[in-house]
């Protein structure tokens, strides 16, 4: 649903493990440990919102 010109509204998302794998030099899936950062703008050019996280370590 769109928003009106003006409006804001307040969404919740999980991240999962799985979100953030990738393929290791083995070409086995991988959760490697580090900082992400999750974006929200209507463009890559126009961000409107910048939050960063750590994976510390994730359980196998």
């Amino acid at each position: 649903m769109p928003l009106k010109p003006g409006e804001t509204k307040t969404i919740n998302f999980t991240l999962h493990p799985d979100d953030l794998a990738i393929f290791d030099k083995n070409m086995n899936w991988t959760v490697e440990p580090g900082f992400f950062e999750v974006l929200v703008g209507s463009s890559s050019k126009d961000i409107k919102l910048k939050k960063r996280f750590e994976v510390v370590a994730v359980d196998k």
